[in-house]
């Protein structure tokens, strides 16, 4: 091979190393760009297992206070059944003593 044709690979060589350098710059800021956004990412996913654990805590609290809550209605009714007892238990001595009286009243007439 003469000089001549030696020196025009040699440039070719050149202008080929020099666009795979450019494409190899190209790529690396690229590979920064996507490692820039898997850590984003990642922090995310940290962030959003923190939502999921605090929600399963919320979760929790929420079960705990339906259950305080339905006990609360269960004492409630009792409390707003016991005025009724009471009238039930006047009403029923009222009348028992009524009905005494005037079966006092009709063996009064019958016994005179």
């Amino acid at each position: 091979m003469t000089t001549q044709k030696l020196t025009e690979e040699v440039v070719g060589l050149k202008s080929q190393v020099a666009g795979m350098d450019e494409k190899m710059n190209d790529a690396c800021a690229r590979l920064k760009i996507v490692e820039t956004e898997v850590k984003e990412q990642g922090k995310l996913l940290q962030t959003i297992d923190r939502l999921v654990m605090g929600l399963g805590r919320l979760d929790e609290k929420i079960t705990d206070l339906s259950g305080k809550i339905d006990g609360l209605g269960g004492r409630i009714k009792l409390i707003e059944l016991k005025p009724a007892e009471k009238w039930e238990r006047i009403i029923y001595e009222v009348l028992k003593y009524v009905v005494l009286g005037g079966l006092g009243f009709l063996a009064a007439i019958l016994f005179k």
